[in-house]
């Protein structure tokens, strides 16, 4: 019988293991990436294209483009896709990201010669109908009034703002004025020279075999689709702002929501770019964090505060995040700043980083489990252009990380006085 008095032994994970990624390039140069299981009854169909916010000509347009991508194309109404993507249980997820817009869809392996042409149609000849873009903008405009009540979303506005600056395209600062100002020709134009073979791939996972991979020549690779052939470029540009700091008052507002952060000169291919994820879990990067004991659990001045690195492919950006009572926000924001410093000063213990270094090893073993989630690790390696071993790499640098290699970080790039403060609320 077994002794369920007793835990099982902790085990350290020392290596992934990933599915053997398969390329193949068709006939229009459009390529094809695929991992594959036999057991598995799902595909799953990405198309992913340098589409992305740094490519906008104009604010907000590649969310409109996103968001009304699947509302219309030359041969059906945005109902009769609806209709049909819920006829045959495609769960759909259409997202911009700085560089690649990625439209992922999931559905039982037996309905691909159904869904395929759908798609087809979605991919090559979507034609953002008027009407459609009209309920868009009204929606977001009527949305807007509500949102600009929100002390956390105007909040994440205005901090984009001062973190990349005015004209940068991930700044997310905007009016309703931003809206009225998208035309149907910019949406049709980002479409066709934007969406085509030269610039972005497919990337697909299931029980993948030759069969398959010929449905998605027929219907994606055989021939050019779309006016433009040009290659867009992946580079993130670097922030530009001068603003050093926000006070949005909303006297009315229970809480303040507050973020402090700062550009930092990690990026993705960065030597200290595993040290950088490791500092930020410890600091705030998940439930057991150090912003959260202290914050929290012993301060009591937010139920949840975090940080995070956001990494591009030039720089990267550090954030604090926190919701707390009125009276609490500038003991937050002194606090927050108080923690940094002490981890510049004072190395973590040994017994906190071995939390850390658990959480983290804990956390790539699940993101690697089955693959759909093998699916989007694939994606991530691809459009960062890691190495394949990237998992490998970063489990074994978990655990050779020490104490003081986190003090470093942030004695090498957090500069306390540098730190810029959005703070929306009262």
């Amino acid at each position: 019988m077994v002794d369920r008095s007793t835990p099982p032994p902790i085990q350290s994970i020392d290596k992934v293991e990933l599915l053997p990624l398969h390329q193949h390039t068709f006939t229009n140069d459009l390529k094809v990436y695929y991992i594959t299981s036999k057991e598995s009854t799902v595909i799953q169909l990405s198309f992913l294209f340098k589409a992305g916010w740094i490519h906008q000509s104009k604010k907000l347009l590649t969310n409109a483009f996103t968001s009304l991508l699947l509302n219309g194309t030359l041969h059906h109404s945005a109902k009769e896709i609806a209709e049909i993507l819920e006829h045959y249980g495609v769960f759909y997820n259409i997202e911009p990201t700085p560089v690649y817009t990625k439209m992922q869809f999931t559905f039982l392996k037996k309905n691909i010669d159904a869904v395929l042409p759908i798609l087809r149609d979605i991919i090559k000849y979507a034609n953002f109908p008027q009407e459609e873009l009209d309920i868009y903008t009204k929606t977001h405009i009527e949305q807007y009034q509500t949102n600009i009540k929100n002390v956390a979303i105007v909040a994440q506005w205005n901090y984009s703002k001062i973190i990349y600056g005015d004209t940068h395209p991930l700044n997310k600062l905007h009016t309703p004025d931003d809206y009225l100002k998208l035309k149907r020709d910019d949406l049709l134009q980002f479409f066709t020279t934007h969406i085509h073979p030269k610039n972005g791939f497919i990337f697909i996972s299931g029980n993948i075999d030759d069969a398959i991979l010929k449905k998605l020549e027929h219907h994606f690779g055989t021939t050019d689709f779309h006016q433009s052939q040009h290659t867009f470029d992946e580079t993130v540009p670097l922030p530009n702002s001068y603003e050093q700091h926000i006070y949005n008052q909303i006297p009315d507002a229970l809480q303040s929501a507050i973020k402090i952060g700062m550009p930092i000169d990690i990026h993705s291919h960065h030597p200290d770019y595993f040290d950088g994820i490791i500092a930020n879990t410890l600091l705030g990067g998940f439930f057991g964090s150090r912003l959260m004991s202290v914050i929290r659990e012993e301060k009591g001045y937010t139920y949840g505060i975090y940080s995070a690195i956001n990494f591009f492919n030039t720089f990267s950006v550090f954030t604090v995040s926190a919701e707390v009572k009125a009276e609490y926000t500038q003991a937050c924001v002194d606090e927050v700043i108080h923690q940094i410093e002490l981890l510049q000063k004072e190395a973590p213990s040994e017994e906190e980083m071995m939390v850390v270094k658990n959480y983290l090893s804990g956390e790539i073993l699940d993101t690697t489990d089955g693959i759909l989630k093998q699916d989007n690790v694939w994606k991530a390696i691809i459009t960062r252009h890691w190495n394949q071993d990237h998992y490998n790499q970063f489990l074994n640098r978990i655990k050779t990380i020490t104490p003081e290699d986190v003090s470093n970080i942030f004695k090498k790039y957090i500069s306390t006085d540098k730190l810029k403060k959005c703070i929306v609320g009262k």
